[in-house]
């Protein structure tokens, strides 16, 4: 007994289907990034789904994958998502170099420097570039020491 089974057929109450869920998922996660930007919460992936779950008069909302293959509630999510900024800007950046003091010249730095600009500065670094340049800080804090006190019991001599 062999069927056939003819993959073209074209089932258009399924289609529809389709398009109403998709209709009904894109509402939904709108209305949801526009809850979480008018409350100030964080968007996210499970953010949004789980505000779709109490905006959704069913109740069941949508998955955060429902966000990740959505097109359109995709593109709305990147562009108010902190987290997915801050995820792709740590991406792009390129890591400190760890031991290569040349990259910051700690001797040009002045007294009188703006310390509002310089803290939007460091509140813009990712947790791993604040550690590198505290580590190279460190590292040409410890070097100058070390050659402070070779040159000061020179002069003892």
């Amino acid at each position: 007994m062999s069927h056939k089974f003819d993959s073209t057929n074209e089932r258009p109450w399924l289609t529809q289907n389709h398009k109403n869920s998709k209709e009904r998922s894109v509402q939904l996660g709108k209305e949801a990034i526009d809850y979480l930007l008018h409350n100030q919460l964080g968007v996210t992936l499970q953010s949004i789904a789980d505000t779709t779950k109490k905006l959704d008069p069913q109740g069941s909302g949508i998955h955060s994958n429902t966000v990740r293959t959505n097109e359109e509630l995709y593109a709305l999510y990147k562009q108010h998502s902190l987290t997915y900024k801050q995820k792709k800007s740590s991406r792009t950046i390129q890591q400190l170099p760890s031991n290569n003091q040349e990259s910051i010249d700690y001797r040009r730095l002045m007294k009188n420097r703006n310390i509002n600009q310089i803290q939007a500065k460091y509140m813009k670094m990712s947790k791993k570039e604040l550690v590198q340049r505290l580590l190279q800080a460190e590292q040409y804090i410890a070097e100058n020491n070390r050659t402070w006190v070779a040159q000061h019991f020179e002069t003892f001599k």
